[in-house]
């Protein structure tokens, strides 16, 4: 087995989407890149930091959106809106305060940035209700998509991870799935945003958020 076919072996088994099958012209596509190219993606798919060669490499290849070190992480930072309870006198839910209300709205988001462009955006939003000393609701839990680039797909989200509610700490969480697909190559890197929330019984929460 020459040199080249080894690491055509290796991206198909490490790099390539199992989930997207590539058409055949892709699959060609994939097997004419010149071998530098295919070092450089064979250390992209070992999560290796990449020589600015290997980076100059995918770039006059037309790749760089595809080099790690062009991507940008942002974690927005958690939105609560308490929510007005019969008792409440207040109509609006952002004049009630947080200490005194009983459910809330909480909103999280993680974001992929390239080149300053955003590629994609994966959000959660849990409402749920407490009472002072536990959790008395969790009546819904979604994801949803913001802006998503046209070389990105969202593939869905992982059934949500809960205990729970009517104790002190209710735990909740997700994670979406989004796959890069340059057009003449097919599907490539998969990427698992993913949200947790930690809420509490005395209306305080913790939120941790990652890829």
């Amino acid at each position: 087995m020459t040199e080249d076919q080894t690491i055509d072996a290796v991206l198909d088994a490490n790099y390539w989407s199992k989930a997207t099958p590539a058409s055949a012209a892709q699959k060609t596509n994939r097997k004419a890149l010149p071998l530098d190219v295919k070092k450089a993606l064979v250390a992209v798919s070992e999560k290796k930091a990449l020589t600015a060669e290997q980076s100059g490499v995918l770039t006059s290849a037309g790749l760089g959106e595809l080099d790690p070190k062009n991507t940008t992480w942002k974690f927005s930072e958690v939105k609560t809106v308490a929510v007005p309870v019969k008792e409440s006198p207040v109509a609006s839910p952002f004049a009630i305060s947080l200490a005194t209300a009983r459910c809330w709205i909480s909103t999280a988001e993680v974001q992929k940035w390239s080149f300053a462009t955003q590629s994609f955006g994966w959000k959660r939003q849990v409402d749920w209700c407490a009472d002072g000393t536990k959790v008395t609701s969790r009546h819904r839990d979604f994801p949803s998509v913001g802006y998503t680039d046209f070389t990105f797909h969202y593939r869905g989200a992982s059934d949500i991870q809960a205990n729970a509610v009517g104790g002190w700490q209710v735990r909740t969480y997700q994670s979406g799935t989004f796959e890069q697909c340059p057009w003449n190559l097919g599907c490539t890197s998969t990427y698992r945003p993913w949200i947790e929330f930690y809420l509490y019984g005395n209306s305080t929460q913790q939120i941790y958020k990652g890829v």
